[in-house]
């Protein structure tokens, strides 16, 4: 009983430092091209500065499920292809513990893995997205004095239009625009503007009207006309409105991703987003077991092969797993599948079984066969 256990803690210790290593490297790498992005849509206008932390910690969760299983799935790669290098796994089965007790001994870090997996993918990621939903609708609905920073222009627009707003000071006290500057650009042709209209008012406040945003300004000029014309109209205004926001709905439900693994389950047989969803929860805790259990001979190197040798393909193959879930997921959308909704996914991870099968028993199948 002595040389098992003794063997279950150097292995499960090895691997578990593997996998926090990777996961932190993956993390870092994933957390760090999404933080850019909002970084650069804070810096658009788009969400504020103070939102950014709350979205990338609510986001966590979904890094991680996707991120866990890959991580042990490399760990196991380095930590067993490193002991076949260093020829422990010879001494190993020279002593009669063979690849029956390499599985065994993994079953604790496995189960770790899985259980963490299935708890952010049914419960925890839900929750998470949910809530980042609510932080952009916020973000989205609210006011332009929030949006703006006194002395900065804020722009914002799409292909064919532009709008410009510059505000000298904002008296936070009264909720009011000092100085306001508004310049919406028109375009048409290779990005040349159409028509430039331009506002300067005196002060600017927020209101709504039939929950739709404006910015009323007061005491002001608009200018209106053409770039590189000198036809403009200039006229003088006490009170002018300016549409800021689209229409606002009371209760707007939350997308697919953010709802709970219980409402996805009872909205599956009508709802094909929800039963793509929920397949794909549930195959990334699949994704722990199969390929732990197709990285232990996969890991199988001669040590003249070095001991990368099998990892850029077994990445590979990964890949190609999660691959063919996402093209399901995206067909089960669609509702191009034929099958019944628990075999959607369930042929992939049958044939990803089948390979690991043929992995372990292979060669002794075929060898039957050829002897036969």
């Amino acid at each position: 009983m002595g040389q098992p256990l003794i063997l279950h803690r150097y292995i499960n210790r090895q691997v578990f430092l593997s996998t926090v290593m990777v996961t932190f490297i993956l993390v870092m790498v994933l957390v760090s091209g999404r933080f850019i992005k909002y970084l650069a849509e804070a810096a658009a206008g788009e969400i504020a500065a103070d939102a950014l932390f709350l979205v990338m910690a609510f986001r966590m969760p979904e890094f991680l499920q996707m991120i866990v299983p890959l991580s042990l799935y490399i760990a196991l790669l380095l930590v067993l292809g490193r002991m076949h290098m260093d020829n422990e796994m010879v001494v190993l089965r020279a002593g009669g513990q063979g690849h029956g007790r390499i599985v065994r001994s993994l079953v604790v870090p496995v189960l770790m893995a899985t259980t963490l997996v299935g708890l952010f993918s049914l419960y925890v990621t839900p929750r998470g997205d949910a809530e980042v939903n609510r932080i952009f609708e916020e973000q989205k609905d609210r006011s332009v004095l929030e949006l703006l920073t006194p002395g900065r222009f804020h722009v914002k627009g799409s292909s064919n239009s532009q709008r410009a707003t510059y505000a000298e000071h904002l008296n936070r006290e009264k909720g009011v625009l000092e100085n306001v500057f508004v310049a919406d650009a028109r375009f048409e042709g290779q990005g040349e503007a159409n028509r430039l209209l331009t506002v300067w008012a005196r002060s600017g406040k927020l209101v709504q009207e039939d929950g739709i945003s404006y910015l009323l300004l007061t005491d002001g000029f608009q200018y209106q006309g053409k770039p590189g014309q000198r036809d403009y109209k200039e006229i003088g205004f006490k009170e002018a409105r300016v549409r800021i926001g689209g229409e606002k709905s009371d209760s707007r439900p939350p997308k697919v991703r953010g709802r709970s693994t219980r409402e996805l389950i009872a909205e599956r047989e009508n709802n094909h987003e929800a039963l793509a969803e929920l397949q794909w929860r549930l195959s990334l805790i699949l994704t722990v077991p199969i390929m732990a259990l197709a990285a232990i001979p996969l890991a199988r190197v001669n040590p003249r092969q070095g001991r990368f040798y099998r990892l850029i393909p077994a990445v590979l193959g990964y890949m190609l797993y999660v691959g063919m879930l996402l093209v399901t997921r995206s067909a089960i959308e669609d509702h191009s599948g034929v099958l019944p909704w628990y075999l959607d996914m369930v042929w992939i991870h049958l044939v990803a079984a089948t390979i690991v099968f043929l992995l372990y028993f292979g060669n002794r199948i075929f060898r039957r066969r050829a002897g036969a």
